[in-house]
């Protein structure tokens, strides 16, 4: 059983067969991706503050260290991100971080919002403002809070990390696989494209990493709204001592979700964290969001790569690089003529389920400097090009 499956009412149910098959899986059982893909974002973190304390994170900041960024910082890293020709925007921050920082609840009190998520809401409309589509990981969400912000969202995401209930979790704030989960299955629920995945070497055994994989898949083919799954190793930094995962163990877990998983939904390795070069033909095609402009706040440690260097990776691969949008062409209305399912489902099976929300569509059709630059994003992909 899941831990805290049943709390929160996920009824996800691991076949012990389909987990002993995807065990059996290595990286000589899938083929190479036929292309790499990567979105070009802006790295917003409204507030280091969090809920938990996870032992291999190096994000969050204990409580009267912890700042939330005004409106107008968030502004002015959006506007560096949009004239950097970016089309994401990132938008993290801890769990709940309101629910334990009182200085955090206090600045949205006198901000005049009563929520993490309510100020969210309107910093993704900042986004929008600005020219970028919104793509919000903010940790685990209700349905209620994930239905307040899908409006403004492109896309959005959390990682699972793992249905293992591992000692990196524990603690007084322990992170509660069910919930992640309940996060998923919420997204499917109100139609929202969305990115998860798991993160290898915390402590889970390769039984672990074939039911998280099996339980992300399960939620997908409800609801069809899985676009990609990370496959990201944990990495050394100041709170994490424990090593990280093998070559080895990269290549056979990425293999394994490529084999777990619909073929349209990618996997991501993040080329800041993994040794890309050598886990593309385990079937990785996608490497995620890459800023030219901010770092990544999560993993500070490690510099995003140059777009030459994601450049130069699919060149010796010997297979494309195309920039694509935080939200996967296949969730796009055939209006975009770049590969969507015709009525923004995949494959057209839900009988024409809406996948874009208004205010995306309409940022992406706009007669504006921003509406050109991800009209051109779709365009150069559907054409075939290579991105420069």
């Amino acid at each position: 059983m899941i831990p805290g499956a049943a709390e929160y009412g996920v009824d996800v149910t691991i076949d012990e067969r389909a987990v002993d098959d995807l065990l059996a899986a290595t990286p000589a059982d899938v083929d190479p991706a036929p292309a790499l893909s990567f979105a070009r974002n802006v790295f917003v973190p409204l507030t280091t503050a969090c809920r938990y304390t996870c032992t291999y994170c190096t994000y969050f900041d204990p409580p009267g260290e912890a700042e939330l960024m005004s409106p107008e910082a968030v502004r002015a890293v959006l506007e560096t991100g949009a004239d950097a020709g970016c089309t994401e925007a990132l938008f993290t921050f801890g769990d709940d971080p309101d629910a334990r920082y009182e200085r955090i609840h206090a600045q949205l009190d006198e901000w005049g919002h009563g929520s993490m998520h309510d100020y969210l809401r309107e910093m993704c409309e900042l986004a929008l403002d600005v020219g970028l589509l919104p793509h919000s990981n903010p940790g685990d969400l209700t349905r209620e809070e994930m239905a307040t912000l899908a409006p403004v969202n492109a896309s959005m995401g959390v990682m699972l990390e793992t249905t293992a209930d591992v000692d990196a979790h524990a603690g007084p704030r322990e992170k509660s696989p069910g919930q992640r989960l309940a996060t998923i299955r919420a997204a499917g629920e109100l139609g929202v494209p969305f990115t998860t995945g798991i993160l290898v070497g915390i402590g889970e055994d390769w039984a672990d990493r074939a039911e998280s994989l099996l339980a992300i898949r399960e939620l997908h083919e409800r609801d069809g709204h899985v676009q990609e799954v990370i496959v990201q190793p944990v990495v050394e930094n100041e709170r994490w001592r424990g090593g990280s995962p093998s070559r080895g163990a990269l290549r056979r877990a990425v293999a394994m979700a490529r084999v777990a998983l619909p073929e349209a939904v990618s996997v991501q390795v993040p080329p800041n964290l993994a040794p890309v070069r050598k886990v593309l033909d385990c079937g990785v095609d996608d490497l995620g969001g890459v800023s030219p402009v901010t770092d990544d706040h999560i993993n500070p440690d490690y510099a995003w790569p140059a777009l030459e260097d994601l450049e130069a990776i699919a060149d010796e691969a010997g297979i494309p690089l195309r920039e694509r949008l935080p939200v996967h062409e296949r969730f796009l209305p055939s209006i975009f003529g770049a590969g969507g399912g015709g009525d923004g489902r995949e494959g057209g099976e839900d009988g024409g389920r809406e996948w874009l929300a208004p205010p995306i569509e309409r940022a992406i059709t706009a007669d504006d400097a921003a509406g050109a630059r991800y009209r051109a994003v779709l365009d150069s992909r559907a054409s075939g090009a290579s991105a420069d």
